[in-house]
This record gives C-alpha cells, sequence and structure tokens, in this order.
C-alpha cells in the first residue's frame, strides 16, 4: 500500500477522534486539556517527520530541494512551539489564555520565516523557467479578491485590535502578526498552486494544492484564534484547534505526494535506460 493512503487513513482518524471528543468531552475539562495540547504536537510531528522525508528524497541540492529545506525547518518550528506550549500547560499548569504570548508564540512566528522563504523561492524559479504560466485576467481576478479579503481582514479585525484600549502592546503585536503572516505565506501558496497546475495537472500540482490547503486551515484558524483571543473567548478544546490539526496533516500529505512523485520520475528514467 502506498505511503500516502496510509497517512489518509491515519489523518481521517486523527481529526475523526478530534472531533468527536471535542464535541462530546470525555472525561471532561482535564481530559480535554491533555487531548488538546497532544494533538497539535502529535500532527505538527507527523508534518516535520514527512517533509524531511520529502526533503531526503531528491538526489541533489538544488533549488527546489533547499525550498523544501526550508519548509521542513518551519514545520519543525512549529512543532517545537506547539512541544512548548503542551509542557507549559501540563506540566507547568500555566494558564496560557490569560498569559499571552508565551516563548511558544516566539517559535510559532519564527517558524514562519522558512515557510514564505521556501515558498517565494519556488515561486521564483517556476517564473524564470519561460514555461506558460497563465492568463493574466486569472492573476487580475485573484488580485481583486486577494485585496478584498485583506481590506475585509483590516476592518474587521486589525483596527479594532490596534484601538482596542484595554490590550497592551505586545498583545496587539501578536495578534496582528499571526493574520498578517497568514495571509503573506497563502498567497504565493494559491500561485504555485495555480501555477504547477498550468505546468502539469495531477502528480506534480498535487503537492502544492495539499500545501495551499493546509495554509488555507492555518489561516482560518489563526484569524479565527486572533478575534477569539482578543475577546477573550478562547479556551482548551475549541473547535479551531481542528483547523490547526487539519493543516498539518494536508502539508504532511503534501510531502509525501511529492516523494511519491519522485519516485515516479526516478522509476521512468529506469524503465528508459532498461
Amino acid at each position: 500500500m502506498k505511503k500516502s493512503k496510509i497517512l489518509w487513513a491515519i489523518s481521517v482518524l486523527i481529526i475523526f477522534f478530534n472531533v468527536l471528543f471535542y464535541a462530546f468531552r470525555f472525561g471532561g475539562d482535564s481530559v480535554l486539556l491533555y487531548v488538546s495540547d497532544l494533538l497539535p504536537v502529535a500532527c505538527s510531528f507527523i508534518s516535520a517527520v514527512c517533509l524531511l522525508i520529502a526533503f531526503r528524497a531528491f538526489a541533489s541540492m538544488d533549488y527546489i530541494k533547499f525550498s523544501w529545506l526550508l519548509l521542513f525547518f518551519g514545520l519543525l518550528l512549529f512543532f517545537l512551539a506547539e512541544s512548548v506550549y503542551a509542557v507549559l500547560e501540563m506540566v507547568f499548569e500555566q494558564n496560557l489564555d490569560e498569559n499571552w504570548p508565551s516563548v511558544a508564540d516566539y517559535l510559532w512566528c519564527a517558524g514562519y520565516i522558512p515557510q514564505f522563504a521556501c515558498l517565494v523561492m519556488l515561486l521564483r524559479g517556476y517564473l524564470k523557467t519561460g514555461l506558460p504560466l497563465g492568463n493574466i485576467k486569472t492573476y487580475m481576478a485573484l488580485s481583486v479578491v486577494f485585496i478584498v479579503l485583506c481590506g475585509s481582514i483590516i476592518y474587521y479585525l486589525l483596527i479594532p485590535i490596534v484601538v482596542d484600549p484595554e490590550s497592551d502592546l505586545l498583545t496587539k503585536i501578536f495578534s496582528l502578526f499571526y493574520p498578517i503572516a497568514d495571509l503573506f505565506v497563502v498567497a504565493p501558496a494559491l500561485l504555485l498552486m495555480y501555477i504547477t497546475n498550468i505546468i502539469g495537472r495531477g502528480r506534480l500540482a498535487r503537492p502544492w494544492m495539499f500545501i495551499a490547503i493546509g495554509f488555507i486551515f492555518f489561516t482560518a484558524s489563526d484569524l479565527l484564534y486572533s478575534y477569539l483571543s482578543w475577546q477573550d473567548l478562547y479556551g482548551s478544546g475549541n473547535f479551531i484547534d481542528i483547523g490547526w490539526n487539519a493543516g498539518y496533516l494536508l502539508i504532511a500529505l503534501s510531502a509525501i505526494y511529492q516523494k511519491e512523485l519522485l519516485e515516479s520520475v526516478s522509476e521512468g528514467w529506469k524503465d528508459e535506460i532498461q
């Protein structure tokens, strides 16, 4: 059985368990705290391991392989952030909803840097190929949608956070950082998905489709988290956690699909030589 099918089965089971546990809250708040903290650790660990596998599948160190290495470092920092967050809550019994931002938030913020660098590097690489990269009207339409989305987020979320007199400066900075950083990551991810779909449908585009969807899940959860945290409504077992967990697993799937793509290309070359 292909590794991608195995990972699909594992991902579906994890998300099903996540939804089921959050809906019925078996064992009460104490058990819910452990589940809500440990599931993101497990999902981010799976994502980081799969990205490392994809990186090692490349034969030579070119800009594409280096880009996957950057993506791995980004998700590794996210895994460390999830781990630190879990330890602070479960071991040191800190209320991170009140003591926010924490050390984990600095790790999450640092993780965006290699992720953004990875996507920009790959996007520049595709733009230099000279291959047809789509219709200008499509890019204009995507730009309009992105501008409207940014305007809505700025008006309904970011401006109210900035002018809130009850929030301190550090809280405002982190509340603003997450949605802004997510938009900077989602934009090149969506462009890569569109471009690779034009160059070669199917296996070539599949990894970037899952990466883009994974980052969309991150963005949606981060936007809701920023709003709920600002309103003091976020707590352990909130359903927006499922968006982060799903994002990690989708990026893990993208890495496994990339590895399978490289293996199929390698086998094709071998068949031609023989």
